[in-house]
């Protein structure tokens, strides 16, 4: 977006990695976002070598818009909240958070969801990220945006 061309300079964990560009530091989390656990669990052992696939159970999935919008809430929320981020946040200022979207049915009806969710939580938000950029697949292509909540920036 700025076109700033930054690079890995160290894997702390957490976060993610520490990133530069010239002269500036920044600090980035990656965090999934799957729809369910089993869902997470069929995309993790089929491509796991050596392990068994598990598929998704067969039947009816009920709301599964909704499912996913909760999910991401839940995750998005408790990373906002985690104190482990405070020493990075104070070494090099607040960092950004990544959340790959795992959910073979994201659209715009799921980003309603996801943000219909988002107002009716309740955040302690401990300042560790000046942004959330969520990461989404379609057709073939993968997309990278900043996520708000009508028009807002989340952090």
């Amino acid at each position: 977006r700025y076109r700033s061309n930054f690079r890995v300079i160290e894997e702390p964990n957490p976060p993610e990695a520490i990133i530069s560009s010239g002269h500036t530091i920044r600090w980035v989390e990656v965090t999934d976002a799957f729809w369910t656990d089993a869902y997470a669990k069929d995309e993790y052992s089929n491509a796991t070598p050596g392990e068994v696939h598990e598929p998704i159970p067969e039947g009816l999935h009920l709301e599964p818009d909704r499912q996913f919008a909760d999910r991401f809430v839940d995750v998005v929320k408790k990373k906002l909240e985690k104190r482990s981020y405070l020493s990075t946040t104070k070494k090099y200022g607040a960092g950004y958070l990544v959340v790959p979207i795992m959910y073979p049915l994201f659209n715009s009806r799921s980003m309603w969801h996801i943000q219909m969710a988002w107002l009716k939580t309740v955040v302690r938000d401990l300042g560790c990220f000046r942004s959330i950029y969520i990461t989404y697949r379609a057709w073939s292509d993968t997309f990278v945006r900043r996520w708000t909540v009508y028009g807002k920036s989340v952090t």
